[in-house]
């Protein structure tokens, strides 16, 4: 046991130093997006927004940062992990434990529809796994020797 936690202990540490980045990647697209949103609003609230209207350009943000934003992220950080990960064989486990910043996000959006926040939470853990273990295998192929010729 203290052998395999010895072996695992540098990887799980990638897998933090992947999700606090990760972590300072999503503060930061919320900033963007916040600013953006405001530039939005301000834009058409000469006229009056309704609340229909500022609900509809807050969804709009929602979508963009679940269902772009934060896979684009779940898969840089899913690579990061395949590429600098030393178990291989593991690697999709801390690419799962790397994205846990946006399981969290992309979920809390969509909690008070658990089909939707099961779906997103499904589908970022497929991809970030599926991700991880192909540039395992991309890794893995690039650094094999060169078969000899005849």
């Amino acid at each position: 046991m203290k052998n395999w936690l010895r072996r695992v202990t540098p990887d799980l540490f990638l897998a933090a130093v992947v999700a606090l980045l990760l972590t300072f990647a999503l503060n930061a697209l919320d900033a963007v997006e916040d600013e953006r949103i405001s530039d939005e609003v301000r834009a058409v609230a000469h006229d009056g927004l309704t609340i229909d209207e500022r609900i509809t350009a807050l969804e709009r943000s929602i979508g963009r940062s679940v269902f772009l934003h934060l896979p684009l992220l779940a898969v840089a950080a899913s690579i990061a992990i395949g590429l600098a990960c030393r178990l291989r064989r593991w690697a999709w486990l801390f690419a799962i434990f790397a994205v846990i910043p946006n399981l969290l996000t992309g979920v809390s959006f969509f909690i008070d529809v658990p089909l939707l926040g099961s779906t997103v939470l499904a589908t970022y853990v497929v991809l970030s796994a599926a991700v991880a273990t192909s540039t395992v295998a991309m890794r893995r192929r690039a650094l094999q020797p060169a078969a000899p010729r005849s």
